[in-house]
């Protein structure tokens, strides 16, 4: 990460309004994978919303800064 963007949001984090911002942002919901009658869209669609959950979390994690749980350790 560069200096400048490490910078900026070091500057976003010290503002009075960050944790307002960052409980509205809500995480996708996931659904209980249930097999139906397209098992296979079930599928799909369970594992895109794992996605976008996933995809959340790492947004969440960057704009806090603190490492996911997907990150390797030192």
């Amino acid at each position: 990460m560069s200096k400048q963007l490490d910078e900026l949001l070091f500057l976003i984090r010290q503002h009075p309004a960050f944790p307002e911002f960052m409980t509205t942002i809500e995480p996708p919901g996931l659904k209980a994978f249930r097999q139906g009658e397209e098992p296979q869209q079930a599928f799909a669609d369970h594992v895109f919303r794992s996605g976008r959950r996933l995809q959340h979390e790492y947004w969440r994690q960057f704009l806090i800064g603190e490492p996911t749980s997907q990150q390797e350790k030192p």
